[in-house]
C-alpha cells in the first residue's frame, strides 16, 4: 500500500470516528450535543491521530466539514481565555 492510499484510509477511518464521537456526544433525542464531554473525546481522537502520523489540520478540516459549532465552540473557548 502507497503513502497516499494509506492516508485516504486512514482519512476514512478518523472520518468515521468523527461521526461515533458525536453520536456519543449528542443528547435529549440528539437536539443538542454535551461540548465538553465531546471536546474530551476531540483531544483523544488528536493523540491518536499523531501516534498514527496524521496532521493535526487534517482532523481539524475533518472537524469543521462534519461540526462546524464544536470548532466555533473551541475558538470562542480559546478567545475567552485569553481575554479573562
Amino acid at each position: 500500500m502507497d503513502r497516499d492510499s494509506f492516508n485516504f484510509t486512514l482519512i476514512a477511518q478518523y472520518k468515521e470516528e468523527i461521526e461515533e464521537l458525536l453520536v456519543e456526544s449528542e443528547h435529549v433525542y440528539r437536539s443538542t450535543i454535551d461540548y465538553e464531554m465531546l471536546d474530551v473525546k476531540v483531544e483523544e481522537l488528536l493523540r491518536s491521530a499523531k501516534v498514527d502520523g496524521l496532521e493535526e489540520k487534517v482532523i481539524w478540516d475533518l472537524l469543521q466539514s462534519r461540526i462546524p459549532t464544536y470548532v466555533n465552540y473551541v475558538n470562542f473557548k480559546t478567545t475567552g481565555k485569553k481575554s479573562a
